[in-house]
């Protein structure tokens, strides 16, 4: 990997951009998988998708299915519960891997949030062989695991049954077993600023058994508190009040690039001349727009300057947070933008929409069309530039220190993350 021997990330004036292979090689991908996506603060939804009891949000990060159920109330609980009244847990049944809950369960909460369903019972049921477990994650049912014999079945089949394993005879009977030992491995989950967040690593899971894909010291290396993670991007969000703001519809959008093909794109404004002939007409790209990185380096805002005849654009908020989110605030409306990766040279932008109350369905109209007009935009930039990094003919280049500062401070925590 390029630097891979320098004790120190080059300063901007001095580093060339991440090497090509980077974003195509399936290795580097499984590296940051689980360097980055396993030890990440993940958003995952907004807290009004789930408001009420046994209603729930499925999840895949980075190939990770994962589900957050909103629990009874804290008084309806054990009082050995969390203090929070969400669950999450790895998508999972500890029998077999089925899953807890599927993309076709129905019913829906509605049509604009297809991930979003309501358990039919206080906790989780697999949709494989139908085992229980309590809003805790504690193993409760296993219909039919360890079921009788039938009162007519022959004495000699029985004993035979303890003998052999042939396809002929019943298996033999089952030692018993802890259901505490087979519990669901939970994931950490905040609640902050009316967005819910995961993290994947979790001590907890570890305790029940679970393998992480990285040695457990490298984790604890790269692993933040939540505080520490999104503490730049709560900063610059203090003032735009995001609770106020429904949840209105999501959307996702598939694109054949590396995730962080995209996240390059977004971490700086040095393309809007050349992509964005719309936006460009109401902003200042090449003036006073900037990219103000924190001192973390962990976020970045962008600062975007109106020109004087501005005829569609309006004044927001635009911040990014390592590793894959993006909080686009405007007007009466806010994005949030997730950068999801689905293999090494495809990924998905999820987008969750939100108003706040009384908005007008015009304006609602506007600001969804104008999203998905930019989003195109960038969609057909991000593939061909995908291209040409997938062709083997580039390799690296240098950053610009006056427009891709965003984009340095990206890479350099990518590159940290992966040579820790």
């Amino acid at each position: 990997r390029r630097f891979a021997t320098q004790a120190l990330y080059p300063p901007l004036s001095q580093a060339p951009t991440l090497d090509a292979e980077w974003y195509r090689s399936p290795q580097q991908y499984e590296l940051e998988r689980g360097r980055i996506f396993w030890t990440q603060w993940h958003c995952v939804g907004a807290s009004g998708q789930i408001s009420s009891p046994r209603e729930y949000i499925t999840e895949t990060i980075a190939g990770w299915p994962i589900i957050v159920q909103r629990a009874r109330e804290e008084k309806e609980l054990s009082k050995d519960s969390p203090p929070t009244t969400l669950r999450a847990f790895h998508n999972l049944c500890r029998h077999r891997a089925g899953p807890l809950a599927l993309p076709q369960d129905t019913p829906t909460l509605n049509e604009k949030q297809p991930n979003c369903g309501k358990s039919p019972i206080n906790g989780f049921k697999c949709r494989y062989h139908g085992w229980t477990y309590a809003e805790s994650g504690e193993l409760k049912g296993t219909p039919h695991f360890n079921d009788k014999w039938p009162e007519d079945t022959p004495a000699e089949q029985k004993e035979e049954s303890q003998r052999t394993t042939c396809s002929q005879c019943s298996p033999p009977a089952l030692d018993p077993f802890d259901k505490a030992d087979l519990g669901l491995y939970p994931i950490e989950v905040r609640e902050e600023m009316g967005l819910i967040f995961v993290r994947l690593h979790s001590e907890k899971a570890i305790e029940k058994g679970l393998k992480p894909p990285l040695p457990l010291e490298t984790a604890q290396k790269i692993v933040v508190p939540f505080e520490t993670a999104y503490e730049d991007m709560m900063t610059y969000l203090k003032d735009a009040n995001l609770e106020e703001y429904q949840f209105y519809s999501s959307e996702i959008h598939e694109l054949e690039c590396n995730w962080k093909t995209y996240v390059d794109n977004y971490s700086e404004g040095y393309h809007i001349f050349v992509c964005h002939p719309d936006l460009n007409d109401d902003i200042s790209a090449q003036g006073d727009y900037r990219v103000e990185v924190s001192p973390s380096g962990r976020s970045m805002r962008h600062v975007v300057p109106l020109r004087e005849d501005a005829a569609s654009a309006s004044t927001g908020i635009w911040v990014f947070s390592y590793p894959n989110l993006a909080v686009n605030v405007y007007g009466n409306g806010l994005s949030i933008e997730r950068m999801v990766p689905l293999t090494p040279t495809r990924m998905a932008i999820k987008y969750l929409y939100m108003f706040k109350p009384g908005t007008s369905q015009e304006e609602i109209d506007l600001s969804i069309a104008g999203s998905a007009q930019l989003t195109l935009e960038d969609k057909e930039i991000a593939e061909q530039v995908q291209a040409n990094l997938s062709a083997g003919i580039y390799t690296a280049s240098r950053y610009s220190p006056r427009h891709e500062n965003g984009t340095y401070a990206f890479h350099k925590a990518v590159w940290q993350a992966c040579n820790v």
